[in-house]
This record gives structure tokens, sequence and C-alpha cells, in this order.
């Protein structure tokens, strides 16, 4: 257990050994300098990166060949968190030499799961006639994983050849193709968390997580005399980027884009568009009542003008619902990208990616005596990525945070697209 304040601190629940050589190991607790351990909601595999300090030659034994691994077990300190436990397996190893000191060799050591490991050299090639879900299942237990994954249901069976991928190329190729017909952008992604592996559908995630959001305090530097109740919720460091290049938009067809399905048995063209102005109250959003991101006034310009158009085949009689499934996902996936907040808060273990925050943020203008919400920055986001820090003495979690559209908080909401869901 490390030292500082409740809010920073994690307790280590094992000791950190380095397995090498058949059974042989060395015990690094107490000359690691920093881990880092990040999930990412568009990334296949947990990634692990382990940074040692090496005064006495203890690794010197150890010949790095890509067939070590290392077992990491922590928690946050409140005493309902989840105890996080998962084994990593060494790929990379870069050794320096302290700058400072130099009779002390510094070790960084980057790892993923062992399932990345073992899925890289399989090959998966079977035609599939049963919902993608299924097809997942049935790929994931080759692997053989000792792991869990979470699966969202899909709609619809199709068949289906994966020729010759690996195992999470397989994930590729079918949350390309995943459809769920209850929620209209199906944008469907397989990522690792340190709990397991998951194929979910994102608007699905917002769907289910935002009426249940983990809330987050900032205060403003003026008010950082103000105490807090609750200390592991608040903000410790905050950036947003918020991406307002019109003209990138109306260019990339962000808001208003098409597909063109040459069928060329049936001797006809299927054409599938998204338009902002039709399609924004189709989808969930993290706010309840939500705003888009434009104005109706550059919206009626030039955002309902398709500017992007892709052209696909149909491949013989099958209806996989490509057509349409495209540009919902192009305009699911811009909308989530052009808004980005990035966050240091206290550790937590309880946190993963695909869980919703909601940022309260009280800020004093001049128009006003008492501190109001801040209309743009504050509302529900999705954790799209996020890393777990560990430090001799402190724990902290760093976040990258996603939105879709804007809270209808601010004083001419009526400039806007405005849905109440």
């Amino acid at each position: 257990m490390s030292g500082g304040s409740i809010a920073n601190r994690v307790e280590f629940l094992d000791s950190i050994k380095i397995n090498y050589a058949g059974n042989s190991e060395v015990d690094v607790t107490d000359a690691y300098t920093s881990i880092n351990i990040t999930e990412d909601l568009f990334k296949n595999s947990l990634s692990c990166t382990l940074n040692v300090g090496d005064s006495s030659g203890s690794l010197d034994p150890v010949d790095f060949d890509g067939t070590e691994t290392f077992k990491l077990a922590f928690k946050s300190l409140l005493e309902n968190d989840r105890e996080i436990s998962v084994i990593f397996r060494i790929y990379k190893v870069d050794v320096t030499i302290d700058p400072q000191k130099n009779d002390i060799k510094m070790y960084q050591l980057l790892a993923v799961t062992p399932e990345h490991y073992k899925q890289s050299s399989m090959d998966i090639n079977q035609s599939f006639k049963m919902p993608i879900n299924e097809a997942v299942k049935n790929v994931f237990d080759k692997l053989g994983s000792s792991r869990k994954i979470d699966i969202d249901k899909t709609t619809g069976t199709y068949t289906y050849i994966v020729p010759g991928m690996t195992p999470y190329e397989s994930m590729d190729f079918f949350q390309r193709r995943a459809y769920d017909s209850s929620f209209r952008s199906s944008l469907f992604t397989f990522y690792e968390t340190v709990d397991g592996f998951n194929f979910k559908n994102i608007e699905k995630l917002v769907n289910d997580n935002r009426d249940d959001p983990i809330t987050y305090k900032f205060t403003p530097i003026a008010n950082s005399s103000e105490t807090e109740d609750d200390p592991m919720h608040v903000i410790q460091e905050m950036s947003l980027s918020a991406n307002k290049d019109i003209m990138q938009k109306i260019k990339s067809g962000a808001y208003a884009n098409a597909v063109q399905e040459i069928d060329l048995m049936n001797q006809k063209v299927n054409s599938s568009k998204v338009q902002i102005k039709e399609d924004f109250s189709t989808f969930k959003h993290l706010d309840k009542v939500a705003m888009s991101l434009d104005s109706k006034a550059i919206i009626d310009e030039h955002l309902n003008t398709i500017n992007s158009t892709q052209w696909i085949n149909k491949v013989g009689n099958v209806s996989d619902k490509r057509s349409q499934l495209i540009p919902r996902r192009k305009f699911y996936s811009d909308c989530l990208s052009q808004v980005q907040m990035d966050l240091v808060v206290p550790g937590n273990s309880n946190l993963s990616v695909g869980k919703v925050i909601e940022i309260d943020l009280l800020e004093l203008s001049g128009k006003t005596e008492e501190r109001q919400q801040e209309p743009k920055i504050s509302g529900k986001y999705i954790i799209t990525r996020l890393s777990h820090s560990l430090g001799r003495g402190s724990y902290t979690c760093n976040l990258i945070c996603n939105k879709e559209s804007y809270k209808a908080n601010s004083d001419d909401i009526k400039k806007n697209l405005v849905v109440k869901q």
C-alpha cells in the first residue's frame, strides 16, 4: 500500500514477479518506477508498460525472448472497489542507463495479454450461417481463453466466409457486418478491458449507461479553496478538444453522406443516405436533452448537401444491410470524434472504457453572482480510452472521453437541432 491521500492511493494485492525460463522468477515490486495499463474502446487488446529501475542486476539473468510474463493485482482503497488482476506477456524490452546514476539500468517492458500472442499465429478459415454474435463466440472459443467475453446480440442470419484471418482480424470482419435493428448506427467494436473481452454496440453502451453516470466535479482555480465532499470524484486536470472545422465537415460529408450500392444481378443501384436534419433524432444521445454540434444555419446552408458518396458492390442476393449501415456509422463515429475531453482523476479501479461519466463544471462569469453550469463542456461523456497509472505512492486514471452532441443548456438552444429522449 502506498502513501499519500486516499484519493491517489493503490493497494497491491500481490507482489510483481517476472516469470522467465520456465519456472524462474524475479521480484520487481520494490524496483518498479511506474506502471500504465491502457484500455481502448477501439483497440482489440489491453496493453501495459512496466518501468523498472534495476540497481542490483537482478534482471541480468533474464534473456528476454517474448515468453516472459508477469501478473498485476491491485485495487483502489475504498472497501467495495473492484480488484483488478491481469496476466501480461512481454513483447518488447527497451534498456537504457539512468543518466543520473550510471550503475542503474532502466527497463521499459511493453506487454499485452497472452491471448494476443496466441491468436497471432492462428488462422480462421470457416463459413458461417448464423447471427454475427454467435460467430463471434464461435471464433473466441477457439482461443481457449479462461477470460470471459461480453457480446451484444445482433439482428439477422447471414452466410459469410472468414478467409484465413486471425481471430482478432475476424472480429474486425464481424464488427463491420454486425447489425442491430434496435440501434440505428450499429457501430460495433471489439475491445479488451481488465475484466475480459467485449464485442459491443457503442450506441447501446450509450443508451444503457447514460442513466447511471459517474459524476466528476471540476473546481476552477478561483474556487479551489472550496472543500470537496468526495475527493475520489474530483477532476485534477482537464483539457477540451472540440473540432469546429466546418469546412472539413462539409467536404467530408460528416453530416450528410451517402452509399450507392451496385446490384449487378438486378441491374439497379440502391441508394442510402444520412442527413443530420432528418436523422439527428433517430440516434441515441448521451444527454437526454441533446443539442446538435452545429447550428441550423450552417446545417441548412451546407450540411444537408451530399458531399461524400461511397460506392459498393452488392454480393449475390445477400441482404446484409451494408449500404444502410455505412452512412449511419459514419455519422455516429464522426460525431463522437468531434468533442473530446482529456481528464486526470484520482485512481479508481472501478473505471473502464464504455462507462459514462458526467462532468459537473460550475463557473462564475461576469454576468452572474452565483456559479452556473458551463453550457458546452458539462454533460455526459463516454470513456473511450483509460490508463491506470501507478507510480511510487500515486495512482491516477487518465481518461479520454467523447460525446456526440452537446447538452442543451445554452442560452438559445433554438439555434441548433434539439432532441429529447
